[in-house]
């Protein structure tokens, strides 16, 4: 049960930190806060690509995998209905209009990859944990990101808080949810692709 409050709580406050400032910096130190405060109940994913990473790499079980993702569609939703709750209005999740589909998936896929792969690193094996900047380098990570990423694709790279924001700009009458299935399915195949290198790689290194 804690796991499953502390990946809510997480996901709740992240998705808040992305729709009110879409600061890439704020988002990401306040990631850091998260990471350090919750790393010790859930390994504090927030993110459902990090999470299936987590679960190829049998780093979490099954059962925690569910309770994750759930946690996740939970929390963000919690946090997209809050935005629209305190700005009056739905958050602008869309890519611009001069990113191609294929560009835009590309984008989602290769930065989600990177964050997750980075994500894995650091955090697994719990004695990486050791190291006391993980926390930092994950959210550092995280806002670099996005840095490069919200002014072509917006608030991506999480299929959780995407999916969301796009929820409620369907309440609103919006039409973002054509661009649903690139940022709901790019990140957890980034995802999926991080956890089979990194998998790879600890194989490896360990023969």
């Amino acid at each position: 049960m804690l796991k499953l409050h502390a990946e809510f709580i997480g996901m709740f406050f992240i998705t808040i930190a992305v729709g009110i400032s879409s600061n890439p910096l704020a988002a990401g130190l306040l990631l850091v806060a998260l990471v350090y405060l919750f790393s010790g109940f859930s390994g504090a994913h927030f993110n459902p690509a990090v999470t299936l990473a987590a679960w190829i790499t049998d780093d979490i079980s099954t059962r925690h995998l569910t309770t994750n993702l759930l946690a996740h569609a939970a929390g963000a939703i919690a946090g997209a209905f809050f935005v629209w709750w305190i700005l009056g209005i739905s958050h602008n999740q869309q890519p611009s209009a001069s990113l191609g589909a294929f560009e835009f998936a590309t984008l989602e896929l290769v930065f989600s990859f990177l964050f997750v792969l980075v994500f894995l690193f650091v955090m697994y094996p719990l004695k990486r944990r050791k190291n006391p900047i993980y926390g930092l380098i994950i959210g550092l990570t995280f806002a670099g990101c996005y840095f490069i990423t919200e002014p072509l694709s917006s608030t991506g790279l999480n299929p959780a808080f995407s999916t969301a924001f796009i929820l409620i700009d369907y309440i609103n009458n919006g039409q973002a949810y054509f661009y649903l299935p690139i940022y709901l399915f790019s990140p957890l195949v980034g995802g999926v692709l991080a956890g089979l290198l990194y998998k790879r790689y600890i194989t490896l290194s360990a023969a």
